[in-house]
């Protein structure tokens, strides 16, 4: 059993998610990795609602390998993640996957339903700049990279110019969610699906703008709003975990290069606008005051 846990990667870890999935599920199997964004927003959810009892946890190497046909028939898009129910039926998509978690187990825990429908509305228009504006390239070719995939995608695959406008791209959306959140969550005092969609993102953006595009290491500085959201988040004992499976997965790409090449990149285009122009904003101001 997975219950909970994000799984990993010991040769026991696997015969026994092998075991598992041959003697026949009992319970819903979430496909999850410990770095993804949106796989990591339906683990906050489970966690939230108490249900490691009922999912179960594994990796997409438990099937082989996101390029494998048997992953790929239970999500033709190859991508994470994927829930996978006891009759065999397989759900992919993290809205989706976070709908279906809600719905069924919508007695147990918080409900992320706000009270009223401009709230609900206000949810719904929040996940919805988070999934196309920035964590969706809406294609299942990798070649089509999302948004945020500038932060982390190889120089292969984003030249120059593209990862610049897609790093301004960041700060644009942004500055669209500053307008829109309410606080002290997403839509006011009742925590929603579109807090569990934003914070494992933006411990993206934490780690990656200041060390990558040499952003201020307090990303949310100029947007207040925001900040005074994300730490509320903080506070959630779920968030906590999250933030504590997120971090050393981005500590290890660190540590393993995942950066340099990017870095060296955006050295190599000095003319390209690479910061947070609001940050810049207010320094020019500054000075210009000074």
């Amino acid at each position: 059993r997975f219950s909970g846990q994000l799984m990993a990667k010991s040769a026991q870890q696997k015969a026994a998610a092998t075991a598992l999935l041959m003697s026949g599920l009992t319970k819903p199997l979430l496909i999850s990795v410990p770095v993804g964004n949106n796989p990591a927003r339906v683990r906050f959810l489970i966690y939230l609602k108490g249900l490691e009892q009922e999912i179960d946890i594994a990796t997409p190497a438990h099937f082989g390998g996101i390029a494998s046909d048997r992953y790929r028939a239970l999500n033709p898009q190859g991508k994470i993640p994927v829930l996978i129910l006891p009759d065999g039926t397989a759900f992919f998509e993290a809205r989706i996957i976070s709908g279906y978690i809600s719905e069924r187990w919508q007695s147990v825990g918080p409900s992320l339903l706000a009270p009223s429908l401009e709230q609900r509305t206000l949810a719904a228009l929040i996940n919805q700049i988070h999934d196309l504006y920035i964590a969706s390239p809406n294609s299942s070719d990798p070649r089509v990279t999302a948004t945020q995939g500038c932060m982390y995608k190889g120089v292969d695959v984003i030249d120059g110019p593209s990862r610049s406008a897609k790093v301004q791209e960041i700060a644009k959306q942004l500055d669209v969610l500053e307008r829109l959140v309410v606080t002290p969550y997403c839509v006011g005092d009742t925590l929603t699906e579109a807090d569990l969609a934003l914070y494992p993102t933006f411990h993206f953006f934490h780690f990656i703008l200041p060390r990558v595009f040499e952003w201020d290491s307090h990303v949310l500085r100029t947007r207040p709003k925001l900040g005074r959201w994300f730490a509320k988040m903080e506070e959630l004992p779920a968030a906590q975990r999250i933030k504590a499976e997120i971090l050393p997965a981005l500590e290890g790409w660190e540590a393993n290069g995942k950066f340099s090449a990017i870095i060296e990149q955006v050295k190599a285009c000095p003319n390209l606008p690479w910061g947070d122009p609001s940050s810049i904003a207010i320094r020019n101001d500054f000075f210009e005051d000074g």
